[in-house]
């Protein structure tokens, strides 16, 4: 299969009644796992791996039947791979619905909700080290 397909094929199944930025963050999730050594190293491995995502049955997926919603997932798949900035800066490398509460979570760091998925690390969150105040004010001068 196509990389844009199997991404396209879980954000369909995935996040396709929710935000552009959930499905953003459903699309990085995956991109962490092809970047991590914990699981394969393409796209379409990473989707298709046995029960890791609730919509690959036995390396099965079920048709897609709204018409605009696949075309839609398709379109954001390849304008993620063709600028892959576009994704949000995370370390999420799993998630879930707020339906559920699997029991893996519990291992993992919480990073975020976004509308009806909860995202997580396995990396523990970093705070950002950053003050919007500046060292030295314009009208003072630099002291020696």
């Amino acid at each position: 299969m196509i990389a844009s397909v199997c991404l396209a094929l879980a954000l369909y199944h995935e996040a396709r009644g929710e935000s552009l930025q959930a499905q953003l963050m459903v699309a990085k999730v995956i991109v962490n796992r092809v970047e991590s050594k914990r699981w394969p190293s393409t796209l379409c491995d990473v989707v298709m791996e046995d029960r890791q995502f609730s919509f690959v049955k036995k390396g099965n997926v079920p048709p897609t039947k709204d018409q605009e919603a696949w075309n839609k997932s398709k379109n954001l798949a390849e304008e993620i791979l063709k600028y892959p900035s576009i994704l949000p800066y995370s370390d999420a490398d799993h998630y879930h619905t707020v339906n559920v509460r699997p029991i893996w979570r519990r291992k993992l760091y919480r990073i975020v909700r976004i509308d009806q998925h909860v995202f997580y690390s396995y990396k523990k969150p970093e705070t950002v080290q950053i003050s919007l105040r500046p060292k030295i004010r314009p009208n003072q001068k630099e002291k020696r």
